[in-house]
């Protein structure tokens, strides 16, 4: 990412191996490590909007400079493309906020894939009338969905949603430099630079749906 910077702000392009050496001879010897392709374990879906993962990210997304903060993201399955948001906390009402956000902009999707985070899996034991009707617990947000005919499916590891796993990884190491190289420390301008940000990043790296 830092040769990327250098050619976009200073018009100095020059190679990450070469970048690489120039710091190593200053002294700077701490480096990401790039991992190595992930071999899905199953195939994409075919179709933009046949499965979303969502996750939130927790993170100091502000390395100190504001409060600390969740990411909201959904990825589609098909295309790898991403929406996303900051908000304060992981919770019912964040949750459908960006979820009607996302459906506002997307599309409903077909399913969404999600963990068992109590915001999006009710863990309670069913009641005696919900027995009797055959019914299993719902959380708000699974009763929202449900409504509009969108299926839920809950991960049983992180992963099964490697996803939006891994999108976080990224995020975590390249949003995170933008935000200090914009000196952004709070959600509304966090916020607002996503809005620029991710067409940006989808346009580079989303892929076509089969």
């Amino acid at each position: 990412m830092a040769a990327e910077k250098l050619a976009e702000r200073h018009g100095l392009t020059v190679s990450a191996e070469t970048l690489r050496g120039w710091l190593v001879a200053q002294g700077v010897t701490h480096f990401r490590r790039r991992k190595r392709p992930h071999r899905a374990w199953r195939p994409r879906k075919a179709h933009v909007g046949e499965l979303v993962q969502m996750d939130g990210s927790h993170h100091d997304w502000f390395e100190g400079r504001g409060p600390r903060c969740v990411l909201l993201a959904y990825i589609d399955d098909a295309s790898s493309r991403v929406w996303a948001r900051f908000y304060e906390y992981e919770g019912t009402i964040p949750a459908l906020d960006s979820l009607g956000r996302y459906v506002r902009r997307y599309g409903l999707p077909v399913a969404i894939y999600t963990d068992k985070h109590t915001t999006y899996k009710a863990l309670a034991e069913p009641t005696m009338a919900e027995q009797l009707r055959g019914q299993k617990p719902q959380s708000q947000f699974e009763r929202c969905l449900a409504a509009w005919g969108v299926e839920v499916l809950h991960a049983h590891s992180p992963q099964a949603k490697g996803r939006v796993e891994r999108l976080f990884g990224t995020f975590q190491d390249r949003v995170v430099k933008e935000l200090r190289l914009a000196g952004i420390a709070t959600l509304a301008t966090a916020n607002a630079f996503l809005e620029t940000y991710l067409p940006a990043y989808n346009q580079r790296f989303a892929v076509p749906p089969a």
